[in-house]
């Protein structure tokens, strides 16, 4: 199977699978590449056996964002994040509504999550929440110093 994937399709997939994989979730925005990402895929990974990654909608992000987000459009950031070797599949998530709902139907085994995440709808504290229950609940710490929004930013600044 493809690393690109509709839910649907990985739903299916997941459901046939009888080798009992231990499945690891997060969803994110993955915007402009740097050297968190990768750490943070590679430790999420290191939890299971398949890492699935839901990636926010160019929709989703400009609603939290801003309208000067994404700077890459979804299928570039999704092309991305296909390179690394600990992502196994990856799926876009159009709305707050199927971030939720692919938790609860993919129920993997361990959600991760990031501790910098600063939208309410996808904070650890709402994850533990909703989920804590019948998924493990990972936060992973931050995995650079640096981040997307501290590129933008810089690149903002430079321009004028």
């Amino acid at each position: 199977m493809n690393k690109f994937v509709t839910f649907p399709q990985l739903y299916d997939y997941l459901g046939k699978n009888t080798n009992n994989p231990k499945v690891v979730l997060t969803t994110g925005v993955f915007d402009v590449p740097h050297v968190g990402h990768p750490r943070y895929l590679a430790a999420a990974k290191s939890f299971g056996d398949i890492l699935i990654v839901g990636v926010h909608s160019d929709k989703l992000v400009k609603k939290r964002k801003g309208d000067n987000r994404p700077i890459y459009p979804i299928i570039e950031r999704m092309e991305f994040l296909s390179y690394y070797s600990s992502v196994d599949y990856i799926f876009e998530i159009k709305d707050q509504e199927e971030v939720y709902n692919s938790i609860t139907l993919l129920c993997p085994h361990f959600l991760v999550v990031s501790e910098t995440t600063e939208d309410y709808d996808n904070s650890p504290k709402v994850m533990h929440l909703l989920f804590d229950d019948f998924i493990n609940v990972v936060v992973l710490e931050p995995q650079s110093k640096r981040h997307s929004s501290d590129f933008i930013e810089l690149n903002s600044i430079l321009k004028k």
